[in-house]
């Protein structure tokens, strides 16, 4: 038996890459935490600037990441760049997982250099798509220039992701016992669904549109 249900939902009104068909204005950055799951860990992340510079680094700051204790957390890692949005699962001990989305990114066209999500194991990079990696999932003919279908733009800004991401608990049921991981799932802008796993940041399992191509990678 599989029961799929997301349990972190974030409010995104505040996001200005969130919207991306109506508004083109970027939002503050502002510092921010994000919990695991039951409380036991959580992130801080920390911008450096409130608004990213036009022609500098984008996500520049820092995030770190706590264990929870009764009496003082304990510190687990620190990262070098700032996220606005975050997925944190702690495991055992001082593990967790993380992943971290990109930046509502500027310009009209997916490139490699722009980061759509990345996945970390205990502060270590484990996978990373750029947007380009992403629009080509759903158009992988295409040699590296996705269709248009692949993008939503706005009048300075586009995105891949259509929904999403957000990470989801999946329940697993062998006889008597109940097993749970979690996964980040995504929507594209052609509406193919994406499931990454949180423990190696795979691409795991792809629905794709009417025509386009099904992977199934667990």
């Amino acid at each position: 038996m599989r029961i799929i249900g997301p349990i972190l939902l974030l409010a995104t009104a505040g996001f200005g890459w969130v919207d991306f068909a109506w508004a083109d204005q970027e939002a503050s950055n502002v510092a921010h935490l994000a919990a695991g799951p039951y409380g036991r860990c959580y992130a801080k992340s920390v911008p450096q600037h409130i608004y990213d510079p036009q022609n500098g680094p984008r996500q520049a700051g820092r995030t770190a990441v706590y264990r929870v204790e009764p009496e003082q957390d304990v510190l687990l890692h620190r990262f070098d760049w700032f996220s606005q949005k975050l997925f944190l699962n702690c495991g055992a001990g001082n593990e967790f997982s993380l992943a971290r989305l990109g930046p509502w990114h500027r310009g009209h066209e997916p490139r490699q250099d722009h980061l759509a999500i990345a996945f970390y194991k205990n502060g270590t990079l484990l996978k990373s798509y750029s947007t380009l990696d992403i629009a080509s999932l759903s158009d992988p003919g295409a040699a590296g220039r996705p269709g248009a279908e692949t993008i939503s733009r706005s009048v300075s800004h586009y995105s891949v992701f259509g929904a999403g991401p957000e990470m989801v608990k999946i329940v697993e049921q062998d006889g008597p016992v109940f097993r749970e991981s979690w996964v980040v799932s995504a929507t594209t802008v052609d509406g193919d669904e994406l499931t990454f796993s949180m423990i190696s940041g795979e691409l795991i399992f792809q629905i794709g549109t009417p025509g386009s191509r099904r992977r199934d990678n667990r």
